[in-house]
């Protein structure tokens, strides 16, 4: 029997991740969005070695950089990178640097799956049952999508 890890109880079953991936639509929330316009903003030499790791609450942009040279390198350019992100993000721009020497491998290759077979009416009038007691009607769509793709994907061999 394998041995518990601290943090084991907080990782998310495969299973559940794959049926949320697949049902939570195209939002790619802050830090995707960043890192799509990234070689753009800070240009093709800086993008090898500085990649955008997180987003802090205060709106700062946490950077990875390869070494402290390239980290010397990006806050010269605070200024330039924050002011090209800003153009192509508008509001959902970072407010300020913060770089840091980290892991700056570039982003594996999405494997491409087939896509899921939609739930049949009997998934999605289970999901329907299922969450019919949440309040709010946003996160009660999603989460009927979810459930109807999880239940689909459990009668499907």
């Amino acid at each position: 029997m394998r041995r518990r890890r601290p943090g084991d109880a907080m990782r998310m079953p495969q299973q559940l991740a794959a049926d949320i991936g697949s049902a939570a639509g195209p939002d790619l929330g802050p830090l995707r969005r960043v890192a799509a316009v990234w070689s753009e903003a800070v240009g093709e030499q800086l993008a090898r070695v500085a990649r955008p790791a997180r987003l802090t609450r205060s709106g700062a942009l946490v950077v990875h950089a390869a070494d402290a040279s390239w980290m010397h390198a990006i806050a010269l350019e605070e200024r330039r990178i924050l002011r090209r992100l800003g153009e192509a993000l508008g509001g959902d721009a970072p407010t300020s640097l913060k770089v840091e020497v980290g892991d700056v491998a570039p982003p594996a290759e999405p494997v491409a799956e087939a896509s899921p077979e939609p739930p049949g009416e009997e998934a999605r009038r289970r999901a329907v049952e299922l969450t019919a007691d949440v309040a709010d009607p946003r996160l009660r769509a999603a989460l009927e999508r979810l459930v109807a793709h999880s239940l689909q994907r459990r009668k499907t061999p």
